[in-house]
């Protein structure tokens, strides 16, 4: 097949959705298929099997707006989009044939992340209106989602067919993120000066999105004789000073550390006793995987995509949503007070409940799900 990818920026290397590209994008080239990436940045090296179309930079109030226009030109231009089989987007764009929804539904977001006054914004008006019209059926043939939750969601906003909505989960990758052995969590713990401490690990790149300040909250409302030993490490490049200044208001400033970015997480997660993640929405969110496949277990929010794979007292457990302070911090407090053979069962259920989630699936189902997609718009062109 002969596929165009449609991304802002195509940066290998990076974080997120942009790991999902790089995988994507190699995966199938191995597989045989040629690839074509239209973005503003390409940073990477054009070979027989991958090549770029350079998509002006946007302008104006919104950006995404902007890109769409530009892509959609560049796609029209000398009639390019009639030489792909597939035209496959990872970001807001119509028309197209295939869009994965890589961001969270502008539509949730919006009440979640903003003021009530946001939905006057004309940057907000114009993604929810790109968004719609991406997810209507006239302009996208089918839609990718990475969990049932954002198809629920899609569904129910845009009357998008059910039927056309793939759910393929996120893999792993399980040469990474493994757990270890007494030995080895216990040096990477000495490492990080945190021996004898019972350790909940945050991590994001984003600390507002992903709750931050409601896991800190909890560590503050711990039974007093867990919040002596807890220790939050918090890992990712966000600004720390504001949840610092947040912490000693609330008593807990000692209780935290903050380590920066780091590129090894698997030293963290098998560094930690719990993964206390409070987001407050996203599409799926693999740090939920790769916490588990550490063997640790988690707690987080039925606001991400990834609690579907959380089954309550075995590889984690869930409240139903961020601002439940209270219920987050009995979880932390009576997982923190069970007998160490009870942690060595959860840690246990982690690592299996990951077994099944593999890149090779995702992208064996997700080349299925094009190769029919190829086939019925032949079929449909010969009637």
């Amino acid at each position: 097949m002969k596929i165009a990818l449609i991304r802002k920026k195509y940066l290998p290397g990076r974080g997120g959705a942009e790991k999902v590209a790089e995988r994507f994008v190699k995966c199938f080239i191995e597989k045989g298929h040629e690839i074509t990436i239209l973005s503003e940045v390409f940073n990477a090296e054009e070979t027989k099997k991958l090549h770029w179309v350079k998509v002006p930079r946007g302008k104006g109030f919104s950006k995404t707006s902007s890109f769409n226009r530009h892509v959609q030109n560049c796609l029209n231009k000398n009639d390019l989009r009639s030489q792909f089989d597939i035209v496959y987007s990872m970001c807001r764009t119509c028309p197209v044939d295939i869009f994965r929804i890589t961001e969270q539904l502008h539509i949730e977001w919006l009440p979640l992340g903003y003021s009530c006054m946001a939905k006057f914004n004309p940057r907000h008006r114009s993604i929810l209106k790109l968004e719609k019209k991406t997810l209507s059926s006239e302009n996208t043939g089918l839609v990718i989602a990475n969990s049932k939750l954002i198809k629920k969601q899609l569904v129910k906003h845009y009357k998008y067919p059910e039927n056309k909505v793939h759910v393929l989960y996120n893999g792993i990758n399980h040469k990474l993120f493994y757990p270890a052995e007494p030995e080895e969590k216990l040096e990477a713990r000495k490492k990080l000066h945190i021996t004898g401490r019972f350790v909940c690990m945050f991590a994001a790149g984003n600390f507002k999105i992903k709750g931050l300040k409601e896991a800190i909250k909890a560590i503050s409302k711990l039974d007093p004789d867990v919040r002596m030993k807890t220790t939050l490490m918090v890992v990712g490049g966000d600004k720390p000073q504001p949840y610092i200044k947040m912490a000693e208001k609330l008593g807990v400033a000692e209780n935290l550390f903050f380590t920066g970015r780091q590129k090894n997480m698997r030293e963290y997660f098998i560094a930690s006793d719990l993964f206390l993640y409070p987001s407050h929405y996203e599409t799926f969110g693999n740090v939920v995987l790769e916490a588990n496949a550490c063997g640790v277990p988690v707690v987080t929010t039925r606001q991400i995509g990834a609690a579907e794979v959380i089954k309550e007292n075995s590889n984690g457990f869930l409240v139903t949503a961020p601002d439940r302070i209270n219920r987050l911090a009995e979880i932390v407090s009576a997982y923190a007070k069970l007998p160490e053979d009870e942690h060595v069962k959860f840690a246990a259920d982690a690592v299996a409940s990951t077994r099944d989630f593999t890149w090779k699936k995702h992208i064996d189902d997700l080349e299925r799900i094009f190769l029919n997609y190829c086939a019925e718009k032949e079929n449909a062109n010969q009637k």
